[in-house]
């Protein structure tokens, strides 16, 4: 008997079916239940939600990437204008104009998710703190510091990855968005286009796919940061997106219980 030279995809496909039938259902009851949830609140209390939720993104997302602001310092910022003593003042500027971004972007009309809209939400994140960089692709080669298997797109390959990427994101016609949102972070992120800010721009792609599409926010908790990079190496040097994706499905889910009873 011949090995198909195909058989990686196939035992891909094959996988793949299988967790769509765990995940698939599940994932579909939690939007609808979200959208009848969403439907009966009040613009106010709508906008109460964005806030605390924008609130705790911000924190968890800046956390991992080596912010110095505790959950309480990034409350006391983004709620009463206080700034934080004694801890970094580019946490803090980073901080504010991560929460301002996301609070205009679940605020105002939807747009497209293009290379131009993300080169500019890079850009308003870090137009004070990584200035000559903020919105601009990286001309030099970066890695994990903690793992040297990972190896992200050469410089001079970017901007062909990323045009591909925005093609595929924008030509999608899966009606799984929770899935979408999962592999356009995974994709973008191992594109890793910028020289630093690539982890918070791949979250934020994430959430808003998951907003315009009227799905609940994901909310990977820094307390969770081990096994959500974990995740993301193992897909990374294996080639393989199914594992980040496995992990980012069953996190979701069980993140989102409250949604299916």
């Amino acid at each position: 008997m011949r090995i198909p030279k195909n058989i990686e995809e196939i035992k891909k496909e094959f996988l793949l079916k299988f967790y769509h039938e765990q995940w698939d259902m599940q994932i579909s009851a939690i939007a609808k239940n979200y959208q009848k949830e969403t439907k009966s609140k009040p613009p106010s209390i709508k906008q109460k939600d964005f806030e605390s939720f924008g609130i705790s993104f911000t924190y968890n997302t800046q956390r991992m990437e080596g912010s110095s602001l505790t959950e309480a310092d990034t409350r006391d910022l983004l709620v009463h204008g206080v700034t934080p003593t004694k801890k970094s003042q580019i946490d803090s500027i980073e901080t504010k104009k991560h929460y301002d971004l996301f609070m205009k972007l679940v605020t105002s009309k939807n747009t497209k998710i293009t290379k131009k809209t993300v080169m500019g939400w890079h850009k308003e994140i870090f137009d004070q703190t990584k200035i000559g960089e903020a919105g601009s692709i990286r001309t030099y080669r970066v890695g994990v510091i903690t793992n040297d298997k990972i190896e992200f797109a050469p410089a001079h390959k970017i901007p062909e990855r990323l045009d591909a990427f925005f093609k595929w994101l924008n030509k999608s016609k899966t009606t799984n968005f929770v899935e979408l949102a999962a592999l356009a972070h995974y994709y973008f992120v191992s594109i890793h286009p910028f020289g630093d800010g690539n982890g918070r721009i791949s979250r934020l792609i994430m959430n808003y796919i998951l907003f315009i599409h009227r799905c609940p926010f994901m909310q990977i908790k820094n307390n969770d940061r081990h096994t959500y990079f974990k995740a993301l190496e193992k897909s990374q040097i294996k080639r393989d997106e199914i594992h980040f994706l496995k992990w980012f499905m069953r996190y979701y889910i069980k993140s989102n219980r409250n949604h299916l009873e």
